[in-house]
């Protein structure tokens, strides 16, 4: 009972913008949860704001005023550039500004839904692996 507890903990600080992945996993992981699970747990739960952020992207799309307007941002002169390099800045800028801004930005200026998806569920693995492995590395030196 208590892991589906600190499992449920996880998801829902790992969802929400403010706290996500960086704070749920040592969250956790100080509540007694291993590594492995915190990361597994938290990043499910981080990664999950990107479909929420697409699906509403979507919702905000069939708005008549609204679709001409986002159009214009998704088809930019920039928009090959998006395509080619944007999987890197979501790797470098997720860590800083967090999964919610990035999926937001990257969408509405035009990166595809499997680009972002992807793209965006290794950098929550990448930095859910070292925030992980920094908190057991401070755990340890504590005990």
């Amino acid at each position: 009972m208590e892991y589906i507890l600190l499992a449920v903990s996880a998801v829902g600080m790992g969802y929400f913008p403010f706290f996500e992945i960086y704070l749920a996993i040592p969250a956790v992981m100080v509540a007694g949860m291993s590594p492995a699970s915190a990361v597994l747990w938290a990043g499910i739960g981080n990664f999950a704001a990107v479909p929420t952020i697409l699906f509403f992207y979507e919702q905000l799309c069939k708005i008549p005023r609204l679709e001409r307007w986002m159009n214009r941002l998704e088809h930019n002169r920039f928009r090959g550039k998006i395509e080619r390099y944007g999987g890197l800045v979501v790797l470098l800028t997720t860590v800083i500004v967090g999964v919610w801004a990035v999926a937001a930005v990257c969408r509405s200026l035009g990166m595809s839904r499997k680009k972002l998806m992807l793209t965006s569920g290794i950098s929550i693995c990448l930095y859910g692996v070292l925030t992980a492995y920094s908190v057991q590395a401070g755990l340890d030196w504590f005990q």
